[in-house]
């Protein structure tokens, strides 16, 4: 196995040659830069067997050296982990162009100038050390999410054992009065929530200039959305003497179909787009590679983060960018489908994202902190780079980035005047991929990131605000296996008179609150699109139905984090689908 280990001392140099006046030259200017030169071969098996006994930091490899193939040669002495310097005589041939091109620390030509010998160790070495500290830091990083992919599973097991046992105590003893309790608080929440919904945000203050904005679009075979996307953000009001005042950054992440055709020709038209394409194995890591890519090349000292499948209007800039004033370091805007009406499932997740809007504003009114969506995300450069930028191996890097900036102590606003239009899924295999992806990713975020949570400086309220949120999904499986129960007692109750399959116990208040808590929130979201009655009715009770998809996807995400080996971002499939 390789061993990463940093110069200590001295640096000790080695060379690869038998000509005997190019080391003594060799060895006067490495002593000369008060470099040690350890010694020098020119058999191969010589060679080895220095290289086992001698602790080498840097080779100087003679190209003119004969009986030996240096390609050979070089791929053997990768096993040291040591750079090496080729020094090149009048000719050069294939086999040495071969050489420098799988060589990345340089090469010198013969005769030798001493500063340029020096120069190139002195570079070769740092260049080698910064490798070195690169692929500690890496393999840090991976042993990290490791572990917290073990943290997981084992939470995730005792969850779904937790559940499970709960439920089946509640059946066979016929009582679930532990129930009523138990999804009190979430109860509570939901409610105060909706109350709190119906107060107007504070507003904000019109800019007096515009700040330059980087806008990073994410793009993996998109062939259907991605050219109806780029012109609708190319299309942005958002200028400044007549040039726009934002840049528009795709990453074509391992696109195999015509993605990066139809790119290349909207750069012809758009000066403002930059495409960055990633090949394999560097691409379909996850989002958060993709945008730490985007991030380096940009210039905005504010930065949006749109899916391949958005619509905006013009305006959409110059209504959110205020939002990011001098105590704000990120904002969310409000998503809504344009595909709403294609379908019952089409339908239901613009209902859900109306709610969970509501959500939003509630928590943007009580001065919490919001959190961030994967579309319509705009945060500020520096305390993206603050947090440690988007992590690349979680699920849902957005919530994941959300977290890191408030317990860095930031704050993150909510801005319901404008919207991105996406694309709803309309079937319910890929509905459920992409749900299951979701749940998981706050599964992750709260099991991770927890105890760093509760030790954080931030203010109790807003640490019960996040931890509220993120346990979302942990409490989704009582409160409608609570709503199961509801409905066969009531059953029950009509056709077997007055007969209660299952008990439930509590004061009444407590009951009541855990019974109708749900539907404010519907109500609030249905009466904000304005609904005649029949169809305000009919879409609460599909709403309701919906929200039941909710058990088996608690089964689905923990039978996934329990058997999956390694972290994977599955990206939504995106079909360019049109409103009905």
């Amino acid at each position: 196995m390789t061993e990463y280990k940093l110069i200590e001392g001295k640096p000790r140099i080695f060379s690869i040659s038998s000509n005997e006046e190019l080391l003594s030259e060799i060895r006067e200017y490495v002593e000369s830069y008060e470099y040690e030169f350890i010694g020098s071969a020119s058999e191969k098996g010589d060679i080895f067997r220095k290289m086992e006994e001698l602790s080498v930091n840097l080779i100087f490899l003679d190209a003119d050296l004969e009986n030996i193939d240096l390609i050979e040669l070089t791929d053997d002495l990768e096993l040291y982990n040591v750079p090496i310097i080729v020094i090149v005589g009048e000719l050069f041939d294939e086999t040495i162009d071969k050489l420098l091109m799988n060589n990345p620390y340089g090469y010198l030509l013969q005769p030798l100038e001493e500063d340029e010998v020096q120069r190139g160790m002195a570079v070769a070495l740092r260049k080698h050390e910064q490798n070195l500290l690169t692929v500690r830091e890496a393999e840090s990083i991976i042993n990290e999410k490791s572990v917290e992919l073990l943290i997981e599973k084992s939470d995730s097991s005792l969850l779904l054992i937790l559940s499970i046992s709960l439920i089946i105590i509640a059946v066979l003893s016929r009582n679930a009065t532990w129930l009523q309790w138990i999804i009190l608080i979430p109860s509570a929440v939901m409610l105060f929530n909706s109350i709190m919904s119906l107060k107007k945000q504070a507003g904000v203050k019109p800019l007096e200039t515009l700040p330059f904005v980087s806008i990073f679009i994410p793009a993996h075979n998109e062939e259907f959305t991605i050219e109806s996307t780029v012109r609708s953000v190319c299309g942005l009001d958002y200028h400044v003497d007549g040039e726009p005042q934002y840049e528009l950054i795709v990453v074509n992440d391992g696109s195999t179909d015509s993605t990066g055709e139809i790119l290349s020709n909207l750069k012809k038209e758009f000066p403002q787009v930059k495409i960055v394409t990633r090949h394999p194995p560097r691409s379909g890591k996850g989002k958060g590679f993709v945008l730490n890519d985007a991030l380096t090349l940009s210039r905005g000292e504010i930065i949006g983060v749109f899916d391949a499948d958005t619509q905006i209007k013009p305006d959409y800039l110059k209504t959110i960018i205020p939002y990011l004033d001098d105590e704000v370091d990120g904002v969310q805007s409000r998503v809504k489908m344009f595909n709403k009406n294609e379908n019952f499932l089409a339908r239901m997740q613009h209902v859900e994202f109306t709610t969970f809007a509501n959500t939003l504003i509630a928590k943007d009114n009580l001065d919490f902190t919001g959190f961030l969506g994967g579309n319509g995300q705009f945060i500020k450069k520096q305390a993206i780079i603050e947090c440690g930028k988007w992590d690349g191996f979680a699920v849902t890097e957005d919530l994941n980035i959300a977290i890191k900036i408030i317990l860095n102590g930031g704050k993150i606003r909510y801005c319901g005047e404008c919207a991105i239009y996406q694309e709803a899924i309309t079937s319910w295999r890929p509905f459920f991929r992409q749900r299951v992806r979701w749940a998981i990713g706050n599964f992750e975020t709260l099991f991770v990131y927890l105890p760093q949570i509760i030790r954080s400086k931030i203010s109790t309220l807003k640490k019960f605000n996040i931890i509220e949120h993120i346990s979302f999904y942990s409490f989704n499986l009582l409160i409608f296996f609570g709503f199961v129960i509801t409905l066969f007692n009531a059953i029950s109750w009509f056709f077997f008179q007055n007969t209660t399959l299952i008990r439930m116990e509590a004061p009444v208040i407590v009951g009541i609150l855990a019974a109708v808590a749900f539907f404010p929130g519907i109500i609030i979201s249905l009466l904000r699109d304005h609904l005649g009655p029949v169809e305000f009715i009919k879409d609460m009770v599909k709403y309701y139905v919906y929200c039941f998809h909710l058990i088996p996807l608690f089964f689905m995400t923990m039978f996934t984090m329990m058997t999956r080996k390694e972290r994977k971002w599955d990206k939504t499939v995106h079909k360019g689908g049109k409103d009905s």
